[in-house]
């Protein structure tokens, strides 16, 4: 049997995978499939007491806000704010928060196959960007369980990449060595990404999305963004600018960088408890 092989794979293919749509699942963010031109909106998520960063105060409604593009993508956030607006036009866009006591709009640009996370203040008045999160689409390689911890780790040394991980279970600690570098799970490829180790980003403006990480995180890295992520281990997080949205850390979290952007995240406080 020939050895699992890393490879180079155009962006439109993981879009192709998994069912032959580019819907996500109602409003799991995690399941956008990759290479999807799609806007992930958390509307008025809680501001962690970790934050050091300046941002708008969120507004008092979450659940039923409708949440519209200029190209006539909707959708209605569920009880955690959450809005998937999937797919968009490439472009210049506003998006328009409407009802529940929320108005206003926020301008975004978005290339072609990017996503956008953002988290949006909005009340009676007004409406405010809070955060947002961006993901580089221009070179994308992908892993899967069957390769060895080691193949793992080299696709995550090089620099300027995503790294798209299948579903599954994966064994052994990792190490995000190079720049600028995406850890994208929990796509249309299928199932759960599971890092059953401990994980360390030490490359700059690297991100992780929708990865369960059993083990602990340490960021000593700068601009390191977080979001949709599960860890059960300990978070310690040193790297300046770096950004947590909408996670669930179920251990200790230390938050020493400054600049971090923190919302929406279960687990500290004033969010307590992990679901």
């Amino acid at each position: 049997m020939s050895k699992p092989s890393l490879s180079v794979i155009p962006l439109v293919l993981f879009a192709a995978c998994g069912g032959g749509t580019s819907m996500p699942e109602a409003n799991d963010p995690a399941n956008v499939p990759f290479g999807t031109t799609a806007i992930v909106v958390v509307v008025n998520p809680t501001i962690n007491n970790v934050n050091a960063r300046s941002v708008a105060a969120p507004g008092p409604s979450r659940a039923g806000v409708t949440v519209t593009t200029d190209d006539k993508v909707t959708a209605t956030t569920d009880a955690s704010g959450i809005a998937v607006l999937a797919p968009v036009t490439a472009g210049m866009r506003t998006i328009t928060m409407s009802g529940s006591g929320a108005t206003g709009s926020v301008p975004v640009m978005i290339a072609n196959g990017a996503l956008l996370e953002l988290a949006v203040s909005t009340d009676a008045t007004h409406a405010q960007l809070m955060v947002q999160v961006d993901y580089k689409t221009d070179q994308a390689v992908q892993v899967s369980p069957a390769m060895t911890n080691a193949e793992v780790n080299n696709a995550l040394k090089v620099s300027d990449r995503v790294v798209f991980f299948a579903g599954g279970h994966y064994t052994g600690d990792i190490d995000f060595s190079g720049s600028r570098v995406t850890l994208f799970g929990e796509g249309a490829l299928g199932g759960k990404v599971f890092l059953e180790g401990n994980l360390k980003v030490s490359g700059s403006d690297s991100r992780i999305r929708g990865t369960h990480i059993t083990g602990n995180l340490t960021i000593p890295a700068s601009g390191v963004g977080i979001s949709f992520s599960r860890v059960d281990g300990t978070v310690t997080s040193m790297g300046s600018d770096g950004t947590l949205l909408a996670n669930a850390l179920c251990g200790t979290a230390t938050v020493t960088g400054s600049g971090t952007v923190a919302v929406g995240n279960t687990g500290i406080a004033p969010i307590t408890g992990c679901p």
